[in-house]
């Protein structure tokens, strides 16, 4: 494959695997890349940015809407995808502080929500990611070969909160934790009546130390990968996620979320357009609730690169 045919494949690639999976969070572009489709290790560094209305971090509401940048960088080599995306997210209001009531049972304020209510999300701020993938190719009678990644991915926000006083408003201290969360996901692919089934299977245990409301959260999470629909030059795509989260007043199932994306593809300045409805239902210890992200996204690939391999000269061998 020719240096020249790879960013446009690549591109293709990224725009049609934008509708592979269900993102966390809703801006996440997909970035599979195809290993048949390139024989030397690839780089590919691209930026996203854009709003985003009620945005929901691991299934707990941000209540705010926000603006963000993410860039993402990754080398795919061979069947192997070593990614890092930093992502900077910023709210309409700044964090509030928190306050510390003197009296005989130590507490803050505002209360954090109780152990069997949904806990709140981080607030905006600066996140890292980390993620491994590998590529496994799955023999299919009379057809080619198909392609499923299974990723390992390790993310990390830094949380400072500033405490003050109930009585008196003056700061009193400054808590600086952080949240981590470790999780894994694999392509799912079910042939039944002649008809191809895919799907993702994705878990995740995520920690918060060091707040005011340090909490622990585990996910175990099915989405559903409807066949995409091409309206001129715009791809509809839609999932449905199903799935149980852990610490919510129960241990069945807690989520139905949905997603419905519309994806533009400008070729004259190579802008992917995305907008993202995602109607989000949990359950926790009060019932169900709705919460309705809308995400309006641009990303592109500001530098690809293959690391060609010199040819051996056998005769200085």
């Amino acid at each position: 494959m020719t240096i020249m045919r790879l960013p446009l494949t690549l591109l293709l690639l990224l725009a049609a695997a934008t509708a592979a999976a269900q993102q966390r969070p809703i801006f996440e572009a997909e970035d599979f890349v195809e290993p048949r489709l390139h024989d030397e290790p690839v780089f590919i560094m691209r930026l996203v940015a854009g709003v985003v209305r009620n945005p929901i971090d691991d299934y707990r509401p941000l209540d705010d809407d926000a603006a963000f940048v993410q860039v993402v960088n990754n080398i795919y080599w061979s069947r192997f995808q070593f990614g890092y995306k930093h992502t900077e997210l910023r709210g309409k209001t700044d964090t509030p502080p928190a306050f510390l009531c003197g009296c005989s049972e130590r507490g803050y304020f505002p209360t954090p929500p109780l152990a069997n209510q949904t806990p709140a999300a981080p607030p905006p701020g600066s996140k890292d990611m980390l993620q491994f993938g590998w590529y496994r190719s799955a023999a299919r009678a009379g057809r080619d070969p198909l392609t499923l990644r299974y990723r390992l991915t390790w993310i990390r926000q830094p949380i400072d909160r500033t405490i003050r006083s109930a009585a008196t408003g003056a700061i009193v201290s400054h808590l600086s934790g952080d949240e981590q969360s470790f999780g894994i996901d694999g392509d799912t692919h079910v042939r039944v009546a002649g008809r191809d089934f895919f799907g993702l299977l994705a878990y995740a245990a995520t920690r918060r130390r060091g707040t005011i409301d340090d909490r622990t959260q585990h996910e175990l999470i099915y989405t559903h990968r409807f066949p995409g629909i091409a309206i001129n030059t715009v791809l509809l795509r839609t999932t449905l996620a199903v799935g149980g989260v852990s610490h919510r007043g129960g241990t069945a199932v807690n989520v139905v979320n949905p997603l419905v994306e519309a994806f533009w593809h400008e070729r004259h300045t190579d802008v992917n357009f995305h907008v993202v409805w995602s109607p989000q239902t949990t359950r926790d210890g009060t019932g169900w609730q709705t919460h309705h992200q809308i995400a309006l996204f641009a990303d592109r690939a500001l530098f690809v690169s293959l690391f060609k391999s010199e040819p051996r000269d056998r005769a200085t061998e």
